[in-house]
């Protein structure tokens, strides 16, 4: 059973500062070690606020930003739309999903999770894929018991020294969730 104080949204250019520090909190609390201490050490809230904020107002086609509220704080966020890369036509992609360390397990990730996977069904996509950085063993756990399952796909993520080692999860939506004319 949910928590009835549990709720997902459209996000807004109001919330890129929070954004920014869900994203900076969970990145640092999940990438030591395989990301520099550097790298993550240097990452500026301000910044990303304002980088948050232009990708909020000016998304890339099909592309949607959801949070994720608890009451009324923003605890986490996810970012969707169509796949990139050599995916086949029909697929959609969860770019991220992210929730601040101090909400894991609480909800918030699950409520989030299953507001995308309804939003990919209600936008036509009959199957979805995501990128995880290799053992990233909470989010592959968290996955795979929602039935998004390591399809064999790799990628080294070169925006990082070093690069980061992905692996692509992937989940055909049964056709029992689709519409019906």
């Amino acid at each position: 059973m949910t928590p009835p104080d549990i709720s997902v949204r459209a996000a807004t250019d109001l919330d890129a500062a929070r954004l920014a520090e869900v994203h900076i909190a969970a990145w640092r609390a999940t990438y030591r070690g395989v990301m520099t201490d550097d790298y993550l050490d240097g990452l500026d809230i301000g910044r990303a606020a304002k980088a948050w904020r232009r990708n909020i107002l000016e998304p890339r086609d099909g592309t949607l930003h959801l949070v994720v509220q608890t009451g009324k704080v923003v605890t986490g966020f996810a970012i969707l739309g169509p796949a990139t890369g050599d995916a086949d036509a029909g697929t959609g992609q969860l770019h991220a999903i992210i929730v601040h360390p101090d909400w894991w397990a609480r909800g918030a990730g699950s409520v989030l999770f299953a507001a995308a996977e309804q939003k990919f069904i209600e936008l036509g996509y009959d199957r979805a894929c995501l990128w995880v950085a290799a053992g990233n063993n909470r989010a592959i756990s968290f996955y795979n018991k929602r039935g998004w399952l390591d399809d064999g796909a790799t990628l080294e993520d070169p925006r990082f020294d070093p690069p980061v080692s992905e692996n692509r999860h992937s989940r055909i939506f049964p056709d029992s969730w689709l519409p019906r004319d």
